[in-house]
């Protein structure tokens, strides 16, 4: 419903004081590159410099023009930021300096630039949204191509899709927007002149991009941007101030349809109107809850007919077609309204025909009158309007034919007129059980059998008395105004219901394709929605390169199948990217409506309606709710498409990086060792006379100590081989703590000669129920890693105690005074191949100890972590392993 009061619109108020109370934006719009954009921002922004505002420059993009750099010459600048990518810096604008410095204005350029990966936002847009939310007012320049609503406009025009694009929102948000406008031939001339490009670019995109066709479509799309911008400023300015419409801005025609067979003819002539006078135009319907199936078509067909010529359509609900119509004329600041001539002129004032009505109460707009398109036998107006139901019919009559044995047996105890309130309760119950139509006739057979039962002479109907005359008139009259309100009533009731059911429709289909995980998911969920919003059988295809390569992936019912003609139209859809089938105007003979799913020009599916089985035409709002659920499941696989390429590249990149680093431990932590067991090996062959015994001793403790490194790493690969295909065999046993930690001690031997090794835990530990030769190869991988960062002599200390908790567990901490490990680092650790980052040269490893560590505590269901040391010094791994060996040796038995 629209409203006629004319006091400022609150909403408007409200929206621009927030948007006063934030940062301001203002927007220098050009058609192509090269316009003048930044010139102009800058040559604007010097001269507010010189009436004193505070102008700061945090970015421009002069690309090396002398006549930009010497703009910003006189005008404070911040300084870029520097970043590093691929091993090369990169300078971006600098945010948090922006946010610092606070100027008045501060200068942004190129607004949809993407910023270099480590940035704090990925584009630039979004640096300028947090500098505006700050309060800072922001000056940027923006080429028409890269807003988001064009992007399909702009690549059918240049046969280039820009990935760099704004959301129109943003352009709506900024307070000023500026054209800069230059022709096609001044363009040009500034290519030639090396003025936009150097000249080897010049004249490649003079052969491509910046042909002349392109630059006059371009500038079509930035001045109609523009344009719209300008009209919907001055409906803000309207509603803000409670100016009555319309204000003759723009070009602006409203057509008003009823149903009726010229409606055709009449859209097609606001068509051309609109074509010679470059105006916008639409349709405009009001349904007055009374309209016949047939009439209903007749609607759909003709919103369907103004889409196709480029205009929009709108259906509104109320009671009075002149009222509503001037409401939304005035809402919308139409300049021109088109209605058609009605065929029989009317005279009395309430039946008179639209356009006489238009006339007498919309002076501020143009009525245009179009002639009949033909002349044609005319429906009768019962037949369109109401339509009687025999169910209907019957429910009147018996609440009639109640109302009347009630109120015979009250007419003892009753007057003459309370008793026309025993057959308004009829007419209210007709209301709103069946509707207007039903009440009307009720009203009118209330009247008869009241007048024929109740008044005087009985059983006719005469009557002679004055006063049982006017109560049985007054009695219609209440009759028939209760009974419109209440059937409107019923209409309004009807209508939220199904309002709030499309709305919660729409809500739990989001929500389900919000946690769908893949695209067949999303198919199902989308498929399943269809089928029990329009009842009518659906296929999910996800793709069809040929009839005998369609490949369906979901259908309900299961046992559905398209035939040969349903595959050919959908091969059809597939390449051109397009509707076909049942109600389109391609293939319409066909029993399926083939919708293909597009995003960006990235076909993500296709849908399959058989629509034929429907039991009715689709209307607008059914169609509508088609179109909207169509785009959320297009959205939803397109955003499951682009998660499953991201898990993709992940694992690849993983994968990658595990191979890199694999090679890196192999080329390191094999060769090291047999380079060490050959040279100790090939000095005792061959200088053994020369050697002593002592030095023999030594060199053979090195070919041990150097073979046991080897023999570690090798079955560390073993273990996270075993790990990783889920083939380790927990073969538990009972160990005392003490046999374990001794033998991890007893094979590292050599290895820990640098260190000082402590050991403190109570000699009442219970035995362990694990596998003893996994939690020793644990213990000596942490033993290990321990060893290798502790500086000599330096004290490495073992602990165990009981946590007496539930379960109970055994707490074992290994620490050691090396450097430590920082706080981010503590569960990075624990993965594979992580060895501090210095690749083949790392002495430390090959960084599979922790990690084997983690896989194998963890298989007896205990944890492992790392902390910092008692003193604060070096690391500390803490291992719990609980002690739940009885019911788990119980389990292990059975």
């Amino acid at each position: 419903m629209y409203s006629a009061d004319q006091r400022p619109d609150p909403n408007t108020l409200l929206k621009a004081a927030r948007r006063e109370a934030r940062g301001c934006l203002r927007v220098f719009l050009g058609a192509a590159p090269g316009v003048g954009k930044t010139y102009t921002m800058l040559r604007t922004a010097r001269e507010r410099a010189e009436e004193g505002e505070d102008i700061v420059i945090g970015v421009v993009e002069s690309h090396g023009r002398a006549d930009t750099e010497a703009l910003c010459d006189g005008l404070a600048r911040l300084p870029l930021a520097p970043l590093k990518h691929h091993g090369r810096t990169f300078y971006e604008f600098d945010i948090d300096a922006a946010l610092a410095r606070r100027p008045t204005i501060l200068l942004v350029d190129e607004l949809a630039h993407r910023n270099i990966p480590g940035s704090r936002h990925p584009r630039r847009y979004q640096d300028i949204e947090e500098l505006l939310d700050a309060g800072i007012d922001v000056w940027t320049t923006v080429n028409v191509q890269h807003l988001e609503s064009l992007n399909d406009d702009v690549a059918r025009i240049t046969g280039i899709r820009m990935r760099e694009t704004v959301p129109d929102a943003l352009l709506e948000r900024a307070r000023d927007v500026s054209l800069v406008d230059l022709t096609p031939d001044e363009l040009l001339e500034r290519l030639r002149r090396g003025k936009v490009y150097i000249p080897e670019q010049a004249r490649a995109a003079m052969e491509g991009y910046f042909n002349e066709s392109n630059l006059n479509a371009l500038r079509e799309l930035a001045i109609q941007t523009m344009a719209e911008r300008v009209d919907a400023d001055v409906k803000v300015a309207m509603d803000a101030g409670g100016r009555a419409g319309p204000w003759p801005v723009r070009p602006h025609l409203l057509v008003v349809i009823n149903g009726s067979e010229d409606d055709v003819s009449l859209v097609r002539s606001a068509h051309r109107m609109a074509e010679r006078r470059l105006a916008v135009w639409r349709a405009v319907y009001v349904d007055k809850g009374i309209v016949s199936p047939e009439q209903q078509l007749a609607v759909e067909q003709v919103f369907s007919l103004v889409t196709r010529l480029g205009g929009d359509s709108i259906r509104l609900q109320g009671h009075s077609q002149l009222s509503e119509v001037l409401n939304y004329a005035r809402s919308i600041n139409a300049t021109t309204i088109v209605v058609g001539r009605e065929a029989k002129r009317r005279w009395w004032k309430w039946s008179r025909p639209l356009a006489q009505r238009l006339m007498a109460h919309a002076e501020a707009f143009d009525i245009v009158i179009v002639a009949k398109g033909a002349v044609k036998k005319r429906t009768d107006q019962w037949q369109r309007g109401w339509t009687l139901h025999p169910p209907q019919l019957l429910g009147t009559s018996l609440a009639v034919s109640a109302s009347l044995g009630v109120a015979l047996m009250l007419e003892p105890w009753l007057e003459l007129a309370n008793l026309s309130l025993v057959f308004l309760v009829a007419v209210l119950f007709s209301a709103v059980w069946a509707g207007t139509a039903m009440a009307m006739l009720s009203a009118i057979a209330s009247f008869l059998v009241f007048n024929f039962f109740f008044t005087e002479p009985r059983l006719t109907f005469a009557m002679v008395e004055r006063g049982q005359l006017l109560t049985v008139v007054f009695f219609l009259l209440v009759a028939v105004v209760v009974g419109q309100l209440a059937g409107r009533g019923r209409r309004r009731l009807i209508a939220l219901r199904a309002s709030r059911d499309q709305t919660q429709l729409l809500l739990r289909y989001a929500e389900q394709l919000s946690t769908a995980t893949d695209s067949a998911s999303a198919a199902k969920i989308g498929v399943d929605t269809l089928v029990q919003c329009f009842a009518v059988p659906a296929v999910f295809i996800e793709s069809a390169e040929s009839a005998n390569e369609v490949r369906v992936v979901h259908a309900l019912p299961d046992s559905e199948r398209l035939d040969m003609a349903a595959k050919q139209a959908a091969v059809w859809s597939w390449q051109h990217q397009k509707t076909s089938g049942q109600g389109t105007d391609t293939l319409s003979q066909q029993a399926w409506r083939l919708i293909p799913l597009v995003v960006q020009g990235e076909k993500v599916g296709m849908l399959a309606l058989k629509l034929s089985e429907s039991l009715k035409t689709l209307n607008h709002e059914q169609e509508s709710l088609m179109d909207t659920l169509v785009r959320q499941l297009s959205m939803a696989l397109e955003r499951t498409r682009l998660v499953a390429e991201l898990n993709t590249t992940r694992v690849s990149e993983e994968n990658e990086r595990l191979r890199s680093a694999l090679l890196s431990s192999v080329s390191h932590d094999l060769r090291t060792p047999l380079s060490s067991i050959i040279g100790s090996a090939s000095s005792l062959i061959e200088l053994k006379p020369q050697l002593s015994d002592s030095d023999q001793r030594e060199l053979l403790d090195g070919i041990l100590s150097e073979s046991e490194r080897l023999n570690r790493y090798i079955q560390n690969l073993l273990d996270m081989t075993r790990l990783g295909h889920g083939t380790l065999k927990i073969e538990r046993d009972w160990v005392a703590f003490d046999d374990v930690i001794n033998s991890a001690l007893k094979r590292l031997g050599q290895s820990l000669k640098h260190v000082v090794v402590r050991k403190s835990w109570p000699p009442s530990l219970p035995l362990l129920y694990v596998h003893p030769a996994l939690v020793e190869q644990a213990l000596v991988n942490v033993l290990d890693n321990a060893q290798r960062f502790s500086p000599p002599r330096g004290e490495l200390s073992i602990k165990a105690h009981l946590n007496e908790g539930d379960p109970a567990t055994l707490v074992i901490t290994v620490e050691d005074q090396g450097p430590g490990i920082s706080h981010e680092l503590r569960e990075q650790v624990f993965d594979m191949f992580y060895s501090g980052g210095d690749g083949d040269r790392s002495a430390h490893g090959s960084g599979l100890g922790l990690a084997i560590c983690r896989g194998m505590i963890g298989a007896h269901g205990g944890t492992i972590m790392a902390g910092t040391g008692e003193s604060g010094r070096g690391t500390a791994i803490i291992i719990t392993l609980p002690l739940l060996g009885a019911d788990i040796r119980r389990g292990d038995e059975e």
